[in-house]
C-alpha cells in the first residue's frame, strides 16, 4: 500500500501567467506531481464542490466534509484510519518535486517524526522565483500513529491563518520530532491572497493561549518564547508584535534537517543547486533580519511613546500647580 496524501482541491482555480489562465491544467500538475511521486491521493470536500470536481476526471479518492471548508482535525481523523502508514496534507496549488532520493528521504523521516515542507512562490509573469519566503508550511508527512495522539483546535480549517503553525507545534508537544528538508522541493505559482486581518489576529492570540500553558520542560524554548512575548505586550497589538515571524523561525530552527538519503552525494548536490538558484537560504535570511528591525522598531516606539506620555504627564502637572509670587 502506497502513501496517502490528503488535500482539499478546489472547485475552480484561476492561475493568470502573461494573460492566459492555466488554472485548470496547473492543478492537473499539481496533482499529477503528486501521483508520479508514489502517492494516492485522497480530497476533503463538501458535496457541492466534489459534484463540480468529479467533471476533471481527477484520478484521485473524494471524502465528504460536512463542513464548506474541511477542518483539520477532519483531516487527522481519515489519516489516523488511513490503509498506509505514513500520510500526508498538501495545499492544492503545490508542485512536488519528485526526484526519488528526496521523497524516499521524505518518507524515511515520517516514520518517526513530522516533515515539514515549505513552497518557493514562482512569479507568474517572469516564472522565476520570487526571492521571497511565506513564512509558512504547505506540506506535512508523518505516520498515522501519530495522527491519532495529535488533538488540534477544531475550528482551524484549510486556508485560515495559524493552522500550519498549530499543527506542528502540536506535534513538537507531544514529543514527536520536526525535520524539514535541506532543499525546496514544493513549488507554488504565486497569486494575490485573500487575507481576514480580524481572522488571522483571532487564531492568533488562541494559539497563544493554547500553547502558553503547556509543559514547558519538553520544549523550553518555546514556552520562553511565548511567555516573552506576552510579557511585552506583543499579543494585544494589532500585529501581534512579530510573533508569527518569531513562531516560524522557531519551528525552522527546531526542526531537524532531513537527508535525501544516506550517502547519496548526487541527492546532496542537487540540493544545493535547487537552494541556491531559488535563494532558499537568502530569504530566510531576510526573513530573520526584517523580523529583527520590527521588534526593534516596535521597541523604540514603545519608548518614544512612553517619553511622551511622562511629557504631557507633566505638562499637565505644572497647569494645575499653584505657581508662588515670592522671590
Amino acid at each position: 500500500m502506497g502513501v496517502t496524501l490528503f488535500t482539499s482541491l478546489p472547485p475552480r482555480i484561476t492561475r493568470i501567467v502573461n494573460g492566459r489562465d492555466f488554472g485548470l491544467a496547473y492543478q492537473r500538475a499539481c496533482i499529477d506531481s503528486w501521483i508520479s511521486a508514489g502517492f494516492e491521493i485522497t480530497s476533503l470536500n463538501p458535496e457541492n464542490e466534489i459534484a463540480e470536481l468529479l467533471k476533471y476526471d481527477y484520478p484521485i479518492k473524494y471524502l465528504l466534509s460536512p463542513n464548506p471548508r474541511p477542518k483539520i482535525f477532519e483531516f487527522l481523523s481519515e489519516a489516523s484510519r488511513s490503509a498506509s502508514d505514513l500520510t500526508g496534507i498538501i495545499n492544492s496549488d503545490c508542485l512536488l518535486l519528485t526526484y526519488p532520493a528526496f521523497v524516499q528521504g521524505i518518507l524515511s523521516g515520517a516514520r518517526d517524526g513530522l516533515v515539514m515542507m515549505e513552497r518557493v512562490n514562482i512569479d507568474p509573469n517572469s516564472l522565476l522565483p520570487t526571492g521571497q519566503t511565506c513564512r509558512g508550511f504547505d506540506a506535512f508527512f508523518f505516520n498515522k500513529t501519530h495522527a491519532s495522539r495529535i488533538t488540534i483546535d477544531p475550528d482551524l480549517a484549510v486556508g485560515q491563518p495559524w493552522w500550519d503553525y498549530w499543527f506542528p507545534v502540536e506535534f513538537a508537544v507531544s514529543g514527536i520530532t520536526l525535520l524539514r528538508p535541506q532543499a525546496p522541493l514544493l513549488f507554488h505559482l504565486d497569486h494575490e491572497q485573500g487575507w481576514s486581518q480580524a481572522r488571522w489576529l483571532h487564531y492568533g492570540r488562541k494559539f497563544v493561549t493554547r500553547f502558553s500553558v503547556v509543559d514547558g520542560t519538553r520544549n523550553p524554548s518555546l514556552s520562553a518564547g511565548l511567555h516573552e512575548l506576552l510579557d511585552s505586550g506583543s499579543i494585544e497589538r494589532d500585529d501581534l508584535g512579530g510573533l508569527a515571524d518569531w513562531c516560524f523561525n522557531w519551528l525552522r530552527e527546531n526542526a531537524e534537517f532531513l537527508k535525501a538519503s544516506p550517502d547519496d552525494a548526487a541527492g546532496e548536490l542537487f540540493g544545493k543547486i535547487l537552494s541556491a538558484i531559488s535563494n532558499f537560504d537568502g530569504m530566510h535570511a531576510t526573513t530573520l533580519a526584517l523580523a529583527q528591525a520590527r521588534r526593534e522598531l516596535a521597541v523604540s516606539r514603545a519608548q518614544l511613546e512612553q517619553r511622551s506620555r511622562l511629557k504631557r504627564f507633566l505638562l499637565r502637572l505644572l497647569r494645575v500647580l499653584p505657581i508662588s509670587n515670592r522671590y
